[in-house]
């Protein structure tokens, strides 16, 4: 392996001051493209020169022309600057190869999967995970987001899903509450037929009333059941908490509503390769569904 004396590496800065002056023919033209002015292109590459101690530019002549060894080494600095962006993308690329932008449901992201994102971390810590919550359906490509966890029946144009779980529902409430009849129902606003599938699967005595309050959130359907503002229909696996300190009861049997948690991806163009992170991540979500019992 040849070494190569420190003294003759030239300075970034007089490489590209020369490299401009030698594609465009000028020393003006070379300062308007790296927007400085002719003195300080002219001072790089007379800097350059004094290094190499060789003549790289003819100033002679009206234009800036190469003399024979400015040329070769024209062709040198320009394959160098080349290599040097091309390893910078490869760098940029490999940061954004370990980066994974994920959109999460609000109540899934902090009552479920938050608990669980440290085993990810230990498992993957090349991989910088970046959080943001949506509800439903959006362009992943447009908004720069590689995956998300979507709740729905799915449908989702543009988008590949991948079906983690089955949603399923029970009555909950406070405790002492007496039963469903004669309580005030609490809804999910997206779930408005949950009420009527449950009734009707459990064989519940009289019609079904009409519920006396919709809500958006799970997390506060849960909080409004809890005070004793009703019955509300819940997924379990969200309120696990709630049922084990005893704040919330079961008072009946899960049914299933319909739709499910889904893992979303950009649907891929022929030949376009995903991102290994996506790929590790959903594979890590369903192990770690897998493990577990929802039911």
């Amino acid at each position: 392996m040849v070494m190569i004396p420190r003294r003759l590496l030239p300075n970034t800065p007089a490489l590209l001051a020369f490299d401009a002056v030698a594609r465009t023919g000028s020393f003006t033209a070379a300062a308007r493209d790296l927007g400085q002015t002719q003195g300080a292109i002219s001072r790089q590459v007379a800097q350059l020169e004094g290094q190499l101690g060789v003549v790289l530019v003819d100033r002679g002549a009206r234009a800036a022309r190469l003399t024979q060894a400015g040329t070769a080494y024209a062709r040198a600095a320009k394959a160098a600057l080349d290599a040097l962006g091309r390893g910078a993308m490869e760098a940029l690329g490999q940061t954004q190869e370990r980066g994974l932008q994920l959109a999460i449901l609000p109540t899934f992201g902090t009552r479920w999967l938050m608990p669980r994102i440290p085993r990810f971390v230990r498992r993957h810590p090349e991989i910088t995970l970046h959080f943001t919550t949506r509800i439903g359906r959006f362009d992943l490509g447009a908004e720069g987001i590689d995956a998300a966890i979507h709740s729905g029946r799915g449908d989702w144009p543009g988008a590949r899903l991948t079906l983690l779980m089955e949603e399923r529902v029970m009555p909950v409430a406070a405790p002492g509450t007496p039963g469903v009849a004669g309580q005030p129902l609490l809804a999910l606003a997206t779930r408005p037929q949950a009420w009527a599938d449950w009734w009707a699967i459990s064989a519940m005595a009289g019609p079904l009333p009409a519920p006396a309050m919709r809500l958006e959130q799970v997390s506060t359907l849960a909080q409004a059941a809890a005070a004793g503002m009703g019955v509300a229909l819940m997924p379990a696996f969200l309120i696990r908490p709630e049922l084990d300190a005893g704040a919330l009861v079961p008072l009946g049997p899960e049914t299933a509503t319909g739709f499910g948690y889904w893992f979303a991806e950009p649907d891929l163009a022929p030949g376009e390769r995903a991102k290994p992170s996506v790929a590790r991540f959903k594979d890590w979500l369903i192990t770690e569904i897998d493990r577990e019992t929802v039911v």
